[in-house]
């Protein structure tokens, strides 16, 4: 995660509220192998590389982490109020094993440029010689089990009006509609956000503290 960057210090940064438009984007993250949740990567030991990223247990994006800097700085201007959350599944239900799938978001209720942050805290980041770092806070949002999340097939692309192929690159923009949408499928569905936050925690490593 980075020297010294912990889930307290998101309260002593200067947040400021966010005023977006009704549209979203839709943003890939690396999902665990473990996990039948379709949680975030989880590191095999740490320090380690691996960013917590999507932070759903502060609700955040963008702090903890400094990958895709430019992408958050262009939501922001943009204004997209809604981050979507996709994810190559590779976790234990073999049934849904390589696809694609949307498995929750993030309403973006404020903002804060935390490049100094990343800049003193972290090992590795990508804000260098930005004029900004931008990360997000959210006030509403929701993650789904596997099962319930919604598949990216070629057929809902098209009826988004996404011609290029999906990657982990991809970034795509959703319409005020497509967003109001896809938020009403994924609240139609248990939120199982507090799983996610509990698998994450059970897989996640210890810091073995030196001994003297």
């Amino acid at each position: 995660m980075g020297k010294g960057l912990v889930a307290a210090d998101i309260n002593t940064v200067r947040w400021q509220d966010f005023r977006g438009m009704n549209s979203g984007i839709v943003l890939f993250y690396e999902s665990d192998s473990v996990a039948a949740l379709p949680i975030r990567e989880i590191p095999e030991s740490l320090p380690s590389d691996v960013v917590p990223e999507p932070n759903y247990e502060t609700m955040s994006f963008g702090y903890f982490g400094c990958k895709s800097s430019k992408v958050r700085n262009a939501i922001a201007k943009k204004k997209h109020r809604y981050i979507f959350l996709m994810t190559k599944y590779v976790g234990s239900e073999i049934d849904f094993t390589d696809e694609y799938y949307i498995t929750g978001y993030y309403r973006i209720k404020q903002t804060a440029d935390v490049l100094k942050v990343h800049m003193r805290y972290l090992n590795e980041y990508s804000c260098l010689g930005e004029d900004k770092c931008i990360a997000f806070r959210a006030d509403d949002g929701a993650f789904v089990k596997i099962e319930d999340a919604m598949k990216v097939t070629p057929q809902l692309l098209a009826k988004w009006g996404v011609s290029t192929r999906i990657t982990r690159q991809s970034r795509m923009e959703l319409s005020d509609e497509t967003t109001a949408e896809l938020i009403a499928y994924l609240k139609s569905k248990p939120n199982a956000i507090a799983e996610y936050i509990e698998e994450t925690k059970h897989l996640s490593p210890v810091i073995e503290e030196d001994e003297d």
